[in-house]
């Protein structure tokens, strides 16, 4: 032991003695002698400064402001960032850039959902479906004399109610009726196949519940139809009995997304991703860009079954000599515009001479139809190969055939 403190006291004593002094000199040089490296940009470079949290329109403004051109890649549900805020960009901040280069910016959508239908589902079963859709839950307390005790009898927000995150939802509880009778027996019937709303109705005369214990989507199945009871039919039960049931909820339902003023490739993403077809129509509008949608069909929020058409309107522009080759598919299309160089979108003279005889051609009503196709509509033709054979020339006869005169009336 006392070899290891004689061998680690001179090697301690060293390293103070040479620690000192180097944090002495440290001190004295100061910021000088750790100075911070600073990158100065170029002239014709530009810092990309920071946006996130801001505002969309005040980030726009601030990058178009030093030259930088824009673009909204996408809107995102986020249960954090308030709506319209920006939640990504890219290139990330301090990234050199030059005027007219391109900044990607995602925008927050905010989170909200859709209000179910909570009516006669029980207490249990309709909390747990709110806190899962992000909202907020608080109770109170009614009789009812067809509502079974502990289900819901109403609703503070109608159900297809679109709200934000974290929104209060107030559900009443039925305590049901107070003059039931326990030692009265009922005779449960066959309700299979009937309206539940029916079955209440009959119920209730009974002084017997009926309570929407489960839900199913079966398109085969009209909507609020009863597909199974706990209690056999003919079964006597006493009063205030709930009989539990399984309702049909017909087609599965979807909720139609606004689409009006996003591109048709956006839009067609929306549709599709909310389990609806996309079907769309082009129309000349000189108060839409090209390729926008300017209106639909089906209203937005609108709750249709799944796999619906949703049609929609997009522009082809103004003054617009148009050759579709999407058709009614929906494909974005080409537009050859004879005023305006900002709408156009050429096709190669080979293509448009495939497409020219079979596609239809959608003109602006406000403008005349022209005589004939500007020049660049033409496809030009080879000119070095005859388009037919050569046909030899031949000198007429000397004289005609002569042929005998016809009777007047032809022989049976």
């Amino acid at each position: 032991m006392n070899n290891i403190f004689r061998i680690l006291i001179p090697v301690l004593f060293c390293v103070i003695c040479c620690a000192v002094p180097l944090g002495i000199w440290l001190k004295a040089s100061g910021s000088e002698g750790l100075q911070e490296a600073v990158y100065a940009p170029g002239e014709d470079e530009i810092i990309l400064p920071e946006v996130l949290c801001l505002q969309k329109e005040e980030a726009v403004s601030k990058l178009t402001a030093l030259g930088l051109r824009v673009i909204e890649k996408e809107k995102i549900h986020h249960a954090v960032i308030p709506e319209n805020q920006i939640l990504t960009q890219s290139p990330s901040a301090g990234t050199a850039l030059r005027q007219g280069d391109t900044v990607m910016l995602t925008v927050s959508d905010g989170w909200s959902d859709y209000v179910p239908n909570l009516l006669d589902m029980p207490k249990e079963k309709a909390t747990e479906k709110l806190i899962s859709l992000g909202f907020a839950v608080d109770y109170q307390e009614s009789s009812s004399e067809t509502v079974a005790p502990g289900a819901v009898l109403a609703q503070s927000v109608p159900a297809d109610t679109r709200l934000s995150l974290g929104s209060e939802i107030i559900l009443t509880i039925s305590t049901g009726r107070e003059n039931t009778d326990v030692t009265v027996y009922e005779q449960v019937g066959n309700y299979i196949g009937m309206d539940f709303e029916e079955a209440k109705a009959q119920l209730s005369e009974l002084y017997l519940y009926a309570l929407q214990a489960d839900t199913v989507y079966d398109p085969d199945i009209p909507n609020g139809t009863i597909i199974s009871q706990d209690i056999a039919p003919g079964s006597a039960v006493p009063q205030g009995t709930s009989i539990q049931m399984r309702i049909s909820l017909g087609q599965i339902t979807v909720h139609v997304p606004d689409c009006t003023g996003q591109t048709v490739s956006e839009a067609r993403k929306l549709l599709e991703d909310a389990g609806l077809v996309c079907m769309v129509i082009y129309t000349a509008s000189g108060d839409y860009p090209l390729d926008s949608v300017i209106s639909q069909d089906t209203p937005a929020d609108l709750s249709v079954a799944k796999g619906s058409r949703v049609w929609l309107t997009a522009s082809v522009g103004s003054s617009s000599y148009v050759i579709s080759t999407g058709g009614w598919s929906g494909n974005p299309l080409p537009s050859f515009n004879t005023s305006s160089e900002s709408e156009t979108e050429s096709l190669p003279a080979e293509e448009l001479a495939d497409l020219f005889e079979t596609a239809p051609v959608i003109i602006d009503p406000e403008e005349p139809l022209p005589e004939e196709l500007p020049p660049e509509f033409v496809p030009e033709l080879p000119t070095d190969e005859p388009l037919t054979e050569a046909v030899p020339e031949t000198e007429p006869p000397a004289s005609a055939p002569e042929y005998e005169e016809a009777p007047e009336t032809a022989p049976f």
